[in-house]
């Protein structure tokens, strides 16, 4: 094309007759020719080199702290990105992203997206703390830097570079679940527990009730409790009791009668019981105590209700990302609770029930939560840790403290 408009030009040049004298050439076309002389590169030079970025990322430099993995603890990821090439690296997009090999109804994969400059022929560590509650399971981890999903409409630009297919790594994660019959929460011992407090007598009923503690880390289940007096016995067994100061109460019936200021004793799981669980303590395993209730004293309810005091505050709900609720749930009771429910409703009564895999106890637990289909800007959520009403909701005396209003931006 450039050559036809210098021909074009050239035929409208000075010519020279055998008797014409020459002729100018005309202003405009000398213009023209000067401008396209001015944009060619001088003859025998090449086009100039622009180097790129060359970054790189491998699987085998994502490392995970603190392994194991377990379901509602927080952890950390760290990638190592390295730039092979002669220019840095400016405010490139780093990606994270995390999702359960099979995810659940209402579960919510974990994004996190920044950006990092990585310095010519040098690395770039980048550690990103995960707190996200996720329940157990094999989950994938994807890392990507400089290098965005087709479809994704992102503000972030990418900077020039050959090839992009090494700018990603893979890794799968393992996540222990949580395990109510173990935990390691709590000292490393097999121990329950009875205090005069937990026995109550009962002479009308004929029984006593007795409350048996599980301060240990490992779960107890069919312990004896053993009630004997004079010329009088019981025996009952008590249900699985989860470790960390989880509690059950059983009534042992008595087989004679027995009136009030009767002298009891009371022993769970006796030291020289045949099948009798091996504990480290056995020095809180007996009490005695005299039958009867004061005058106007009546059986409190059982401690299970205390073993759980949820609570949520708006301080503790935030939006990390839209559509995104991250909340924080506080247990003011004693007992790990596993799979917590927890339901978010918008001012239209729209709502939808979510799950927090672990709340730990005189501890927290952290979930997020997709709300999308609530999200109304310039609305509001009301949020209720372990509704009443719920399919799996825990046993709690203290309800005054489990909901959150939230507004959303």
């Amino acid at each position: 094309m450039l050559l036809l408009l210098l021909l074009v030009i050239g035929s409208c040049g000075p010519s020279k007759g055998s008797d014409e004298e020459e002729t100018a050439t005309p202003p405009l076309i000398e213009a023209t020719q000067a401008a396209l002389l001015t944009r060619l590169p001088p003859l025998g030079t090449a086009t100039p080199f622009v180097p790129l970025v060359d970054l790189t990322l491998d699987e085998k430099e994502l490392s995970i702290a603190p392994l194991p993995l377990r379901a509602g603890f927080p952890f950390s990821i760290t990638a190592i990105i390295r730039n092979q090439g002669e220019v840095p690296a400016n405010d490139v997009p780093l990606v994270f992203h995390i999702s359960a090999a099979q995810e659940e109804l209402g579960y919510t994969p974990f994004l996190q997206t920044m950006t990092v400059t990585v310095p010519a022929s040098a690395s770039l560590p980048v550690e990103l703390p995960v707190i996200w509650n996720f329940p157990g399971g094999e989950h994938q981890i994807w890392v990507q830097v400089n290098r965005l999903p087709e479809a994704w409409q992102s503000p972030t630009s990418l900077q020039p570079e050959t090839d992009s297919s090494d700018n990603s790594a893979q890794l799968t994660l393992m996540v222990d679940p949580f395990d109510a019959y173990t935990s390691d929460l709590c000292p490393g011992r097999v121990d329950a527990e009875i205090t005069p407090a937990d026995v109550l007598p009962e002479p009308e009923q004929q029984r006593v009730m007795v409350r048996v503690h599980n301060p240990g880390n490992r779960a107890l289940y069919n312990l004896p409790v053993v009630v004997t007096g004079d010329q009088l016995a019981g025996i009952a067994y008590t249900s699985t009791i989860a470790p960390c100061g989880g509690t059950a109460e059983v009534f042992v019936d008595i087989d004679h009668p027995f009136q009030q200021g009767t002298s009891l004793t009371v022993q769970v799981n006796p030291e020289d019981w045949a099948s009798g669980l091996p504990e480290d303590d056995y020095a809180n395993n007996q009490v005695a105590v005299a039958a009867g209730l004061a005058p106007g004293m009546q059986v409190p309810p059982g401690s299970s209700l205390d073993d759980y005091d949820f609570a949520v505050a708006t301080a503790d709900i935030e939006t990390p990302e839209a559509w995104i609720a991250l909340v924080t749930v506080h247990n003011l009771g004693t007992r790990d609770a596993a799979m917590v429910p927890i339901r978010v409703e918008n001012e239209t009564g729209r709502q939808i029930t979510d799950a927090i895999p672990l709340v730990q106890g005189d501890g927290l637990g952290i979930a997020a939560i997709r709300v999308g289909y609530l999200w109304n800007p310039g609305g509001t959520l009301t949020f209720t840790i372990n509704p009443e009403d719920a399919q799996d909701t825990y046993p709690e005396s203290n309800r005054d403290n489990n909901t959150a209003t939230f507004a959303l931006p």
